[in-house]
């Protein structure tokens, strides 16, 4: 329903404003009215008696009224109406009316108690009508020459020039006050709209801070103090607001920075089970990059289908910490979750976090497989030792040909066991990041060369044909030379001993985009592709019934890591029946 629009300040301003003024006018213009009525009542009824009071003076020496007399009153009479032009009544003690001078006098109503209260002459009577055919009436009493009360007389006059004068100040006090109402109206609306733009701009301002922006100042200066201190107040609650969300907004910047970069999943739970945060490492391990717009707000169920996980966060919005582990996938995942509570203590979500331990549990596998193997090689040599020494010590030791042939075996079982250690013990150095390499600039072609002349005899008693392809002798490698040539032969070692009688084993190097290129390939069996992943594992061994008992399975391992150490990696290429390809590449030297 659409909200009723009210009237704006700026029109309830200027209403108020001439409503003030149109009563204060009209109070004013009815008191001056009444003020002037009563002022000219006064004036027309004084004036009146003094002109009543004269004739009387001047009529009281005819009295008492003969045939002459009446001749002079009459006369008398005459020339105060030319002068005045008043009517005029004369009477006797009695009531009787002398002398008549008159058109259109008053009612005899008030004739006759101005008669009245005129001969009582305490004070003289006046009275005044102002009204359209309204008169001013005077009563005086007339006495003799002796100061006897001898009569009356009444004068009346019209009332025109007082209500002419009275008309044109109401006229001009109505024109006034058109005026006046118009002015007002226009400083009211003026003074509105001064007071409105101020109000509408606070208005915008509280809008504008409603929306974020408290940068918004309200102008202090030509306002009177209510809307000053309104302004002032504003200002600085908009100071205030700015520096507080400033500083929420850094806070929630920094732990969602935290939160975006944390290794671990964390993705917290509204009271309904509905998501309110994610972070990336949460939407990777439940596989939902293509969906990590939709993600905030659908439910727990919706999120994932695995029972452990929404059982955990079931339980941690009922206010329980739970921990365990459970699999995501291909992924092992480390999850706890821990419940939100209110200022009551009351749970209103809940916090998941997840870490994928995936890789660390790879490593105890390794590490177990490791102990159990390192075990195992070491086991062999010490028991065929311990055997042949309990065989001389029960008497073979007299017979010199098994003797000999016994110490022959015991030395193959102790370099073998030497072998061994000396291995795990490289390995460990390169683990640790404790070998050091020499490096310098190697010729690459002698290099090959080199190990091409080492590995002859091999080549010779398995058959197997040994070739070369090196680049010319600019071309020189930046790397450990002895490491480099332990790699090599390894890598030709299992060459040879893995290709048939009559194969071919090549060492090759190539110069590619700043780098040198080292393979090793032969024209054996091949490795099945399953295998290839497990090849640099310690103690693997791709065929046990081909393995010499001279290896130590760590060959591979320890060439691995030779070659990061030297920032490269190794590459294997193979197919079944196609032989196999190991690869690697180094630095050119500058």
């Amino acid at each position: 329903m659409a909200r009723a629009r009210r009237r704006s300040v700026r029109l309830w301003q200027t209403e108020l404003f001439v409503i003030v003024i149109v009563v204060a006018i009209l109070i004013l213009s009815v008191s001056l009215s009444q003020g002037l009525q009563l002022t000219l009542s006064q004036l027309g009824e004084s004036e009146q008696v003094n002109n009543a009071s004269a004739l009387a003076s001047q009529v009281g020496q005819e009295f008492p009224i003969n045939v002459e007399s009446r001749a002079r009153l009459r006369e008398q009479v005459r020339q105060f109406r030319l002068i005045y032009g008043d009517d005029v009544w004369v009477y006797d003690v009695d009531g009787t009316v002398i002398l008549e001078a008159s058109k259109n006098g008053p009612p005899e109503s008030v004739l006759d108690e101005a008669f009245i209260e005129g001969l009582a002459d305490n004070p003289p009577f006046a009275q005044m009508t102002l009204r359209p055919n309204g008169h001013v009436v005077a009563g005086k009493a007339i006495y003799d020459p002796n100061g006897r009360r001898a009569g009356v007389v009444v004068i009346a006059g019209p009332v025109t020039q007082s209500l002419a004068v009275l008309d044109a100040v109401r006229g001009r006090l109505w024109t006034t006050f058109w005026v006046a109402l118009i002015v007002a109206g226009m400083l009211g609306l003026g003074f509105a709209e001064f007071i409105g733009r101020r109000v509408r701009r606070m208005s915008r301002a509280a809008a504008a801070i409603a929306d974020g922006d408290f940068d918004q100042r309200l102008p202090t200066g030509l306002v009177p103090d209510e809307i000053y201190e309104l302004a002032d107040s504003y200002n600085r609650m908009a100071v205030t607001l700015g520096e507080t969300f400033s500083a929420l907004r850094e806070r929630e910047q920094e732990i969602a920075a935290v939160v975006e970069s944390m290794g671990e999943g964390v993705v917290a739970f509204e009271s309904d089970g509905t998501v309110r945060v994610i972070n990336p490492e949460a939407i990777l391990l439940f596989e939902l990059q293509g969906r990590s717009d939709e993600i905030v707000g659908c439910h727990v169920g919706e999120l994932t289908e695995n029972e452990d996980i929404i059982d955990l966060v079931d339980r941690g919005l009922a206010g329980t910490d739970m921990s365990g582990t459970t699999a995501l996938g291909d992924r092992t995942a480390l999850v706890h979750t821990t419940p939100i509570r209110d200022e009551s203590g009351e749970p209103e979500g809940a916090v998941l976090l997840m870490s994928d331990i995936t890789e660390r549990m790879r490593l105890e596998e390794a590490q177990q497989r490791f102990v159990a193997n390192a075990s195992h090689e070491m086991r062999t040599p010490i028991a065929a030792l311990k055997g042949l020494l309990e065989l001389l010590s029960g008497g073979a030791i007299e017979d010199k040909n098994v003797r000999d042939d016994f110490l022959r075996t015991m030395t193959l079982e102790v370099d073998r066991l030497g072998r061994l250690v000396g291995d795990l013990l490289t390995l460990a150095q390169l683990e640790a990041g404790n070998l050091r390499l020499h490096r310098e600039p190697v010729p690459v072609a002698q290099l090959l060369a080199d190990i091409a002349t080492v590995m002859q005899p091999l080549a010779d008693r398995t058959k197997v044909k040994l070739e070369v392809a090196a680049p010319d002798m600019s071309v020189e490698a930046d790397c450990d030379r002895d490491r480099i040539t332990q790699v090599l032969v390894g890598f030709v070692d299992n060459a040879l001993k893995h290709s048939g009688v009559g194969g071919t084993v090549t060492l090759r190097a190539r110069p590619r985009d700043g780098k040198v290129v080292l393979e090793v390939h032969n024209e054996g069996a091949g490795i099945d592709p399953e295998v290839v992943p497990r090849l640099f594992d310690r103690f693997f061994r791709v065929d046990e019934s081909r393995a010499t008992p001279k290896g130590t399975g760590l060959g591979l391992s320890i060439a691995k890591e030779i070659i990061e150490a030297h920032e490269s990696s190794v590459e294997v290429e193979s197919r079944p029946g196609q032989g196999a390809t190991f690869r690697f590449e180094l630095p050119l030297a500058r």
